[in-house]
């Protein structure tokens, strides 16, 4: 599981702008960095594909051959001819159904393809799935470099070009899908800049599937070409279930004086994402849960995530009492290890005893990056298998403070996977009632300061019994300054018998509030803004399926959403201080609402900064400017390159445990970068940056040598013409480096001099990376892609 996976009802402040697009959080998981797109899984098809498996890891409904329209070999054949790169590859291996994925897909009848192929003597392998059914194409990955990557900078084909292609590829590869089944997303996160300055160009499409005529929350078809026409990757969800008819009994009318009618707005601390990480915090307005439930189409009935009638009462919120047991922070000045955080859980859950340590690491935490977290499992490596998973518990606890943040019983299971634990002796079933005090006592021995800054969430009704009736869950919302948190705050399951099965805490930073600013907007107004944002449209939702805490058997329905009108508008809140939407969710590569650029007109470098300004290298600022004769600093280099490989590489060093790196401290705002950069190998670890320091044009040369993998060539350059030729020579101390620089085309000189000691601009950087990437493919070396294995 992924260590950042909320349950689906993990905050009833959870982001609303996601959990009610019509994007699918199966096609947000392709895009999105690992710990977002599992916690926004608050639409059904990320957690709703139920279990095929019984207890012992074989799959309930076995898939029968003599079903399938499709045969093996007409699977394999279908695939060649999509990929005339095929031709030279070898099928290793065939087999019908899906058992390696979790959850299990409920759609057992696919073709699973594995290929392999050999380049150079190294031996490379993916796979590909096709419908046995309808002969779709399912799922396929084109794995560099079976490509050759060679589509770079500038692409041989425009972007409505290559939508053009991934059409027509879409009508070979999936013939059920007619022209009308499929609808491009107007969502500018979902259809991000295509690929990196660095690497191929790539174009990423997303298309809502229709049936019957109308979309489907939980129906995505995703796929990716390459600036040559050549198509990387391909995705369509395939659920194998049933679609009630389309026809609705209640009107649209009717069910848009519901949504006016019961609209409600509520004050809270919001934060802001930066790939992937909290960035800042505003104070804002945002739809109460309740307001963005769907209504059922047949009855009229407003209805919660997972299907069930919701109750037309508000959720209320009640003070958590103290109890005698309270959480107490480990003040020994050092942090504990990871037997010391192992023996914190078990001293307050009961892991099964067959199940033993088995993996432990120390990492950052989520979405607290300052906190050092262990994460540890026990497992049962005997051959009991769930879900074609071994059976396994799971916990993350801060490595300074010893508090508990996530703990799963079973960490890859569904509860009708898991064979219950055997009830402890003597003990009752417990009431709703009792649960209730049990979970306050529980909260307040695992959560620091429980009763002062979380407030229990009350539904109402037996929300709280599980549907399967074997345990409890509850809701705890943290609140700061008396003013309730988004997306933090506590949720936990127990069984039948008060046992802890799963906790999920969210801790993070609030140091970056500054005080409480006075709402310039008012509720009533704030309410006003944002309905004039949403619509109710008819779709079908996937509604159920394992949520970590419960199973509900999945099914689709038909509903009235309430949708933005402007899917760009889906992750912005209305700032309550400003009266500005503000977007929650910001990643690289993202370029709606980002100014445009205003002061490079007439400038000499304008078409590179430009084009650095289109990938996300160069952002303007809040007045549009990008200031293209300010000077910049070692770091801003680092950032540049790293932006220009890897849109997202801010991500990558999340969850892992941060060290200096380079000289540089994991406080500085450069260290991502220089990390990045350490890693792909474009720098040695050994090496003491001054990262704040102005870059002159000689460590320019330098850089870009490393950056390069040509340091050694640059020695054996030391002695070349080229640099001598320069008035200034003698003033270069590594000429080997700027010889190198100025051979490629990089960089140039200025009147007979080469200037090693003037600062680089970003206008000078702009027109050294835009050379960079023309280089690409006219060099041996592979530029910006290097990772270290």
């Amino acid at each position: 599981m992924d260590r950042h996976e909320h349950t689906k009802n993990s905050s009833p402040f959870v982001h609303h702008t996601v959990k009610v697009a019509l994007i699918s959080t199966v096609a947000l998981s392709l895009l999105l960095p690992g710990g977002l797109a599992a916690a926004e899984s608050g639409s059904a098809s990320a957690v709703a594909v139920p279990s095929v498996m019984d207890v012992g890891g074989q799959a309930a409904v076995t898939p029968d051959p003599s079903k399938a329209k499709i045969t093996e070999d007409q699977a394999v054949a279908k695939t060649r001819e999509l990929f005339p790169v095929l031709k030279d590859a070898t099928v290793s291996g065939v087999r019908l159904g899906e058992d390696n994925s979790w959850p299990p897909s409920s759609n057992q009848m696919i073709w699973n393809i594995s290929w392999s192929y050999e380049i150079g003597g190294t031996s490379y392998g993916f796979s590909t799935q096709v419908d046995a059914l309808t002969g779709d194409l399912i799922n396929t990955y084109v794995t560099y470099p079976f490509l050759q990557q060679d589509a770079y900078y500038p692409p041989k084909l425009t972007r409505a070009d290559a939508l053009e292609q991934a059409r027509k590829f879409i009508t070979k590869a999936a013939p059920s899908l007619g022209p009308d089944d499929i609808q491009l997303t107007d969502n500018e996160a979902m259809n991000p800049v295509g690929g990196s300055l660095f690497g191929t160009v790539q174009y990423n499409f997303y298309f809502k599937l229709l049936k019957n005529g109308l979309p489907s929350a939980s129906d995505v078809l995703s796929i990716t070409v390459n600036g040559n026409g050549d198509v990387l990757q391909f995705n369509k969800t395939a659920p194998g279930v049933e679609y009630p008819s389309a026809k609705p009994a209640i009107s649209l009318e009717s069910a848009q004086k519901k949504f006016t009618d019961g609209f409600a707005v509520g004050l809270y601390y919001i934060p802001v994402y930066k790939d992937n990480t909290i960035e800042k915090w505003v104070l804002g307005w945002r739809p109460q849960e309740q307001s963005l439930y769907s209504i059922n189409a047949q009855t009229g009935k407003s209805i919660d995530n997972e299907g069930a009638e919701a109750s037309s009462l508000p959720i209320t919120y009640e003070a958590v009492p103290q109890a005698k047991e309270r959480f107490q922070a480990a003040n020994t000045g050092k942090e504990i290890n990871a037997a010391e955080a192992a023996k914190l859980v078990q001293q307050v859950v009961a892991i099964p005893a067959e199940r033993k340590p088995d993996s432990q690491s120390l990492g950052t935490g989520y979405p607290n990056t300052k906190q050092k977290v262990w994460r540890l499992a026990w497992r049962d490596n005997s051959n009991t298998r769930m879900a074609g998973f071994p059976a396994s518990s799971y916990a993350e606890v801060d490595a300074a403070t010893g508090q508990i943040y996530q703990y799963q019983l079973e960490q890859f299971t569904g509860s009708k996977d898991v064979k219950p634990q055997p009830a402890p002796a003597g003990a009752k079933k417990l009431t709703q009632a009792e649960a209730k005090q049990q979970a306050i006592l529980l909260v307040n021995r695992l959560y620091d300061q429980a009763s002062s800054v979380l407030k229990l969430a009350e539904h109402g009704g037996t929300w709280s019994v599980l549907p399967d009736g074997k345990g409890f869950r509850f809701q705890f919302v943290r609140y700061y300054n008396g003013i309730p948190v988004s997306d933090t705050g506590v949720t936990l399951a127990m069984d039948i018998y008060g046992r802890l099965v799963s906790y999920s805490a969210t801790n993070p930073d609030f140091s970056t509030i500054q005080g409480q600013p006075t709402p310039a907007i008012s509720q009533s107004e704030a309410v006003q803004s944002y309905k004039d944002r949403y619509a109710m449209k008819l779709q079908y939702n996937l509604i159920g399926g394992y949520n970590n805490i419960a199973y509900v058997e999945p099914k689709v329905k038909l509903v009235y959403s309430p949708l933005p009108a402007n899917e760009q508008d889906q992750s912005e809140v209305l700032d309550a201080a400003t009266g500005k939407w503000v977007k929650v969710y910001a990643y690289s590569g993202q370029n709606a609402g980002t100014p445009a650029a205003v002061d490079l007109k007439g400038h000499p470098a304008e078409q590179a900064l430009t084009e650095l300004v289109k990938y996300g290298v160069l952002v303007p600022d809040a007045d549009g400017k990008i200031n293209p004769d300010q000077e910049i600093t070692v770091g801003d280099w680092f950032t540049f390159i790293a932006t220009a490989s890897t849109s997202s590489y801010q991500g990558y060093t999340n969850g892992t445990e941060q060290k200096t790196v380079a000289g540089v401290n994991p406080d500085s705002e450069y260290y991502k970068a220089v990390s990045f950069a350490a890693n792909h190998e474009w720098i040695s670890k050994d090496t003491v940056l001054q990262p704040d320091n102005k870059l002159s044009r000689e460590q320019l040369a330098v850089l870009l040598a490393s950056f390069l993998q040509y340091s050694k060539i640059s020695v054996f350059l030391e002695n070349d013409t080229v640099v001598s030729s320069f008035s200034d020579s003698a003033s270069i101390k590594n000429k080997g480096a700027v010889a190198l620089a100025v051979k490629l085309g990089l960089m140039q000189g200025d009147n007979g001099k080469f200037n090693p000691q003037q600062n680089v601009t970003k206008a000078g950087v702009a027109t050294v990376l835009m050379k960079l990437v023309e280089l690409q493919g006219k060099v041996d070396q592979n530029i910006g892609q290097r990772q270290r294995m």
